[in-house]
């Protein structure tokens, strides 16, 4: 089984983008391949609750049951880079969450460089 992670950096303005890169995860779960994702830049909108439900690219699965199972079906990790956050007012300078996130995980770059260090495969979106 291998490690991969996805390191999404486009959010609700690009939902083909955003869907592409949830599909790719479910896709490699579904192989039974070890899968975790980086919220960055936009995409920590991604994980706003009540988010998913309103991102939907023309052509491709519904990105909120996408979503689901990445976070309740099939877990995998997702982290919300915390920087982004904070430049985007989801969170406060001391690192506590203004909005409801729906699933993921506040991290900081050195979480990144340990996911980057032990991932067999990095994917970009």
């Amino acid at each position: 089984m291998g490690k991969h992670l996805i390191i999404l950096n486009s959010g609700p303005e690009d939902p083909s983008r955003a869907t592409a890169a949830l599909l790719t995860a479910k896709a490699l779960k579904e192989k039974g391949e070890e899968v975790t994702i980086w919220l960055y830049n936009q995409a920590v909108y991604l994980a706003v609750e009540g988010t998913a439900s309103e991102v939907q690219a023309p052509g491709l699965p519904p990105f909120e049951d996408l979503f689901l199972f990445l976070t309740e079906a099939n877990p995998s990790p997702i982290y919300i880079g915390i920087s982004c956050a904070i430049g985007r007012g989801l969170v406060d300078a001391q690192g506590n969450p203004k909005v409801k996130f729906a699933a993921g995980e506040l991290a900081s770059p050195p979480k990144l460089a340990e996911l980057i260090k032990e991932s067999e495969h990095i994917i970009t979106f």
